[in-house]
């Protein structure tokens, strides 16, 4: 006679009240991970690797999923911009959003005289600015300090204190960008300005996140936001807030 068993207490615990299917036993990434255990030293400074980047914000989108606190998936695609087999250069684009509808697109570029493996690297590089982007290892990444290029600061100009500089030698730094063709029915829209932003009205997955979020940090929820670019920082306000508590717990 059989006997039935019954699910172990982790299991059971997965089991939401709405009497769904559990996820999997393995869903929830690494729940024990901590990015500050994976720090490496290089050149003197801190640094978090872009494995354990992609690592951290997998156990944080999976966590939020499968708390509740979120429906949307997360996603990460990476593109090919321009290979050049001949000169050994390489140039990737990669765009990663998380279940809270926050997204960003970054690049990478490499070439053969740096890395033998440079596809690999550009690809690799454009994955772990667009984490960076969204706040998953930014504290610990030389490769987005400026260091002497500053770039959002008015500095000397030195090409007009050297004019003797060729224009033939300016020219060659500049690095092409010719993005791969898409079909029409793929292509990207438009980027959104600042302003339409801040016009846009909130989404209804927006206002849901933003709810949610509330009542896992037992806090009342304040007056909801009208805009998207409001509703946008307001999660990852909370959810920077949530993520700070759970590593208090």
């Amino acid at each position: 006679m059989s006997q039935r068993q019954t699910a172990p207490a982790s299991e059971r615990e997965e089991r939401p009240e709405n009497g769904k299917p559990p996820f999997p036993p393995n869903w929830r990434l690494a729940p024990d991970y901590d990015p500050n255990d994976h720090l490496m030293n290089l050149k003197g400074k801190e640094y978090l690797n872009v494995q354990n980047r992609l690592l951290w914000f997998i156990r944080d989108q999976r966590d939020m999923i499968a708390s509740g606190l979120a429906t949307a998936p997360y996603a990460i695609r990476t593109e090919l911009v321009e290979l050049d087999r001949e000169a050994g250069w390489a140039h990737f684009r990669t765009v990663v959003r998380d279940v809270l509808g926050n997204e960003s697109v970054m690049y990478g570029s490499e070439s053969v005289r740096d890395f033998p493996d440079y596809i690999e690297k550009a690809s690799t590089k454009s994955l772990g600015r667009a984490l960076l982007a969204l706040g998953y290892g930014a504290a610990f990444a030389p490769e987005i300090d400026e260091g002497e290029r500053v770039v959002d600061a008015p500095i000397e100009r030195r090409a007009a204190l050297q004019p003797e500089r060729s224009t033939a030698k300016q020219t060659a730094t500049v690095i092409r960008e010719t993005p791969a063709p898409q079909p029409a029915a793929q292509a990207a829209p438009a980027t959104e300005t600042p302003a339409a932003a801040s016009e846009t009205p909130a989404t209804e997955q927006q206002l849901v996140s933003i709810r949610k979020l509330y009542e896992a940090l037992h806090r009342p929820q304040a007056e909801p936001p009208t805009t998207y670019a409001e509703a946008r920082q307001l999660i990852t306000q909370l959810s920077a807030e949530y993520q700070r508590m759970r590593r208090a717990s």
